[in-house]
């Protein structure tokens, strides 16, 4: 079995990444890992189907570090390999970084599909990457479970609903990452029109009800196969706080991480969304909550498990891949 780790671009790959951490672990446990990125596959159909990656092997590492320099040092020297039934394609790439390819991350989801039809296991489901990707699936949680919200590329419902709200709203792209173009409105902002008019040019947008919670910031959750990921009573994520100033916790929108710990409701949130996710296909996935709510999804490249990993001294990376492989794997203690 042959284990293709796909990713926006190789070089890319930093050592805290989740990814990095994963196929380091793949490494270590010594399966067959490759990388490649959306641009390097190939399908020929004539007598016989043959399904193609160019990739660089990465059996080598050992460490995320080690994968970093990989990246850096072989992100040029690809080999073509050949896939077949059996072998396992991990999605971790990021479309909403990479919005001027938009159009070739699909086209990779629907070779994914093929793969996944010729025997292939994908990691995660290709035919719900997408749905979940978009800030719009939310929509898909019991009421309980998430703020109040509308999702719509017409300004003047976003503004009616904005204004008609007892609270402030967060607005923000249906597809985006780290907390770019989102911004925080209150009813009666002077300059609500032209904040929603400028965020709304061609594209859907989805604005909720600011929720309030007994903490700063937001918790990512880690979630695997239907459940909270965890270990001794210790979950996997991490509990982001924003910089002075600013109400997005995103690190890379200068926000903090602290270790996570979840209260009886924020956990059965975090698993009612698990399940929903699981139901679809999408195995691995991170759930960003506020006060018991889910505010998105993050199902193409879950961050968070570096300084999860560094809180808890747990490596959660190993019990994922012993999780998708049922690799043996050393006593977690």
């Amino acid at each position: 079995m042959k284990v293709f780790v796909v990713v926006n671009r190789i070089e890319e790959i930093g050592y805290r990444q989740t990814t990095a951490m994963l196929i380091a672990s793949l490494a270590r446990k010594g399966i067959e890992v490759y990388v490649s990125d959306i641009e390097k596959f190939s399908l020929v159909a004539d007598e016989r189907t043959r399904i193609q990656l160019k990739a660089s092997c990465f059996e080598s590492a050992r460490s995320s570090h080690d994968v970093e320099a990989l990246s850096r040092s072989q992100s040029s020297e690809l080999k073509t390999y050949g896939l077949s039934s059996g072998d396992t394609i991990m999605i971790r790439t990021n479309p909403g970084r990479d919005i001027e390819r938009s159009a070739k991350h699909r086209a990779f989801l629907d070779f994914c599909n093929v793969c996944e039809m010729s025997g292939m296991r994908l990691v995660n489901d290709p035919k719900h990457l997408e749905l979940f990707a978009s800030k719009a699936s939310i929509a898909l949680l019991a009421p309980k479970y998430r703020p109040t919200t509308i999702v719509s590329s017409i300004e003047q419902q976003l503004l009616a609903f904005v204004a008609s709200a007892k609270c402030d709203c967060v607005l923000k792209p249906a597809i985006g990452s780290r907390g770019n173009d989102v911004i925080r409105l209150s009813p009666d902002d002077p300059h609500l029109e032209s904040k929603v008019n400028e965020l709304a040019v061609g594209r859907l947008l989805v604005a909720q009800h600011f929720v309030h919670a007994d903490h700063e910031g937001d918790k990512r959750v880690i979630v695997l196969a239907g459940e909270v990921l965890e270990h001794n009573n210790t979950v996997a994520g991490i509990h982001r706080t924003p910089k002075h100033g600013d109400f997005r916790a995103n690190l890379h929108a200068g926000g903090t991480a602290h270790p996570l710990n979840l209260n009886q409701q924020e956990r059965e949130t975090a698993n009612h969304a698990a399940s929903l996710l699981m139901n679809h296909g999408i195995e691995l996935a991170g759930v960003d909550l506020i006060g018991g709510k889910v505010i998105e999804f993050n199902v193409f490249s879950t961050g968070g498990l570096f300084d999860c990993v560094g809180f808890s001294d747990i490596p959660f990376e190993d019990l994922i891949v012993d999780s998708f492989f049922e690799s043996p794997s050393q006593e977690v203690s």
